[in-house]
């Protein structure tokens, strides 16, 4: 009696872990690949100045001002005054730089002021941790398509960047052997679902956002800087990238040059 009874709560114990560590997956699957919901739109009471103003926001490629200095600089250097102004949040999907948009400023990571900033402008670099962690194209174009359209709501010019070339076959620095082998299961079966088991599905997020745009009659009302220009295969551009996701300081005068030369060519036609 004694063996069975320890038997029973063993077998408790048991599927009790198990119908724990099934609700903890859920639970980490929906998170993880839930589309954030459309935010409300909030009422601005700054006034438009004359200035030429150009926000820039993303992830990590953007976060800590990398970017809107070398921008400025260039700009100036054709004789275009300009305000720039950056916000970026390191390992930053497209749905977090989406909902940032709308958090107060007290909050971490809110990008809220560029909006009330009043930008002409607001250039747009986001996509590699999606693509990254193999989150499917219908993720990354929803949620670029949701910042393109908070944007035009409030009258400031897209200006989005492809998704980038990068080591996305390539595993990350510092990584341990077991890390390392359980990033790349993780990876492999999320491509399955998302990528017909194809890790490498940087053509395939962006003809989903264009596939988008067009659907949506958003494309005539975007600016899509090409980012092949700079880099169109990761193992032919190494010194343009400090690692498989991030660029040297070349990397990054080559990209400011390329969204200058953009922003050159939209002013004009102004």
């Amino acid at each position: 009696m004694e063996k069975k009874q320890k038997k029973k709560i063993l077998k408790k114990i048991t599927l009790g872990i198990l119908l724990f560590l099934a609700i903890i997956s859920f639970w980490y699957l929906i998170n993880r690949f839930s589309y954030a919901k459309e935010l409300p739109y909030y009422s601005l009471s700054t006034a438009k100045d004359s200035v030429l103003t150009i926000g820039i926001i993303g992830d990590s490629w953007v976060e800590k001002e990398k970017l809107d200095s070398l921008v400025n600089l260039f700009l100036a250097n054709v004789n275009i005054k300009s305000n720039v102004l950056s916000s970026g949040e390191s390992d930053a999907r497209t749905k977090f730089i989406y909902q940032n948009l709308f958090k107060e400023k007290t909050e971490r990571n809110s990008s809220k002021f560029i909006i009330e900033s009043r930008p002409d402008y607001c250039v747009v670099i986001a996509g590699v941790n999606d693509a990254s962690g193999q989150l499917g194209p219908g993720y990354y174009s929803y949620h670029v398509e949701q910042i393109i359209k908070t944007l035009l709501h409030y009258k400031i010019k897209p200006v989005i960047v492809s998704l980038p070339e990068f080591g996305i076959e390539e595993t990350p620095d510092n990584m341990s052997r077991v890390s390392e082998l359980l990033w790349k299961f993780r990876n492999k079966i999320f491509a399955i679902f998302n990528n017909n088991s194809k890790i490498d599905n940087i053509k395939r997020y962006r003809k989903s956002l264009t596939d988008r745009l067009v659907a949506n009659n958003l494309k005539d009302s975007v600016c899509i800087i090409d980012f092949d220009k700079i880099c169109a295969d990761y193992y032919k551009c190494t010194p343009l990238y400090a690692d498989r996701g991030h660029l040297t300081k070349l990397g990054k005068l080559k990209l400011c040059q390329l969204i200058t030369d953009e922003l050159i060519k939209l002013t004009s036609n102004k």
